[in-house]
């Protein structure tokens, strides 16, 4: 079996989430943090033999960029052939997995579309200016992406337009929680504390937890 380039983009995404993975049978990835705080899920075009765990996906994946062409994958009892290269499985109890079930999402009061060129604009920004968060800004009028820094009131900030709204609020995110791969959005923000950003174009989702000086006032 070869992996697409799309499922490749998937699997470097979520390296930047955990390093460790394991790959379910099926056509399902899914990873989440060591903090527990960014679960993600994609539905890939291959179709996984079987389940198998990799303690560092960074290896794995730079195990593969050495070949000039996307290797074969070989699936054996206690390791993955990548080409020539012998990769040996991880222990899953060694692991941080995501759970079993699927995350039960309560029904979001904000809901907005994320589009790729707004969102990277504030991320850019957030690193110009060297702020920590992205905020999602509800003024009882519009919505807006704001890079900011909540806890400094002199801060710089650069907002971004992505919808209206009747509600206030500020749900807030850390920079570095924001693991998302390229691309537009639909995004839903519960006031319980967590977020859903669902890809356009592709059966990619991610749960984002808000920060604890979040608020909603409706």
């Amino acid at each position: 079996m070869k992996l697409t380039a799309e499922t490749v983009a998937i699997l470097k995404n979520y390296a930047s989430i955990n390093q460790n993975i394991q790959l379910k049978q099926g056509k399902t990835l899914s990873t989440i943090s060591p903090q527990k705080n960014i679960l993600s899920s994609a539905e890939i075009s291959e179709d996984i033999p079987q389940t198998f765990a990799i303690y560092d996906l960074n290896r794995l994946l730079a195990a593969m960029s050495a070949y000039d062409k996307m290797p074969e994958l070989t699936f054996e009892e206690k390791r993955l052939l990548v080409g020539k290269t012998q990769y040996t499985y991880g222990d899953p109890s060694m692991l941080v997995l995501p759970p079993e079930k699927k995350l039960d999402f309560p029904e979001p009061e904000i809901t907005f579309t994320m589009p790729k060129d707004k969102y990277d604009m504030c991320l850019k920004m957030a690193s110009i200016l060297q702020v920590p968060e992205l905020v999602v800004h509800g003024d009882g009028s519009i919505i807006q992406l704001v890079a900011t820094d909540t806890n400094n009131s002199s801060t710089d900030s650069h907002p971004e337009e992505v919808g209206t709204t009747d509600k206030t609020f500020q749900m807030v995110f850390k920079i570095e929680n924001m693991k998302l791969l390229s691309g537009s959005y639909n995004v839903g923000i519960s006031s319980k504390g967590i977020a859903h950003f669902a890809h356009e174009h592709s059966k990619l989702e991610y749960w984002i937890a808000t920060e604890q000086n979040s608020n909603y006032n409706g």
